[in-house]
């Protein structure tokens, strides 16, 4: 349990991540330092978006997987993107790039999720 804790913490990276990398890309595109702390606190202000995908898309599906000793990657990565797009329609916008920019972002947290538990020898 304390490695499935762990796992999820350092799945909350995810918004840092992301944030930094389209802020990184627009400043490089733009030039403008505006534009970079803009995405970067969006991403950081969207985190609410990957934490329910965790706790509603995630956690659910890795551990019926697990419970069957199938655990599939791919599987849990899809409930995460899939998880992340409906949250985000439900709780943020009606469409836009923000959809697809929380998608990654949920799916890049379920990645960190699952290279966390595999580090540890759980998963």
């Amino acid at each position: 349990m304390k490695n499935v804790a762990t796992a999820i913490g350092v799945s909350f990276l995810s918004p840092v991540i992301i944030g930094t990398l389209l802020g990184t890309y627009f400043f490089i595109g733009y030039g403008e330092a505006e534009l970079f702390w803009q995405l970067f606190t969006t991403a950081i202000a969207n985190a609410h978006i990957v934490g329910i995908s965790m706790a509603v898309c995630v956690l659910p599906t890795y551990h019926l997987l697990y419970k069957r000793d199938k655990v599939s990657y791919s599987a849990v990565m899809t409930a995460a993107m899939l998880g992340g797009a409906a949250l985000t329609y439900v709780f943020s916008v009606d469409g836009g790039p923000i959809i697809i920019a929380n998608s990654v972002m949920c799916s890049l947290a379920a990645a960190l999720f699952l290279y966390s538990l595999r580090r540890r020898n759980v998963a």
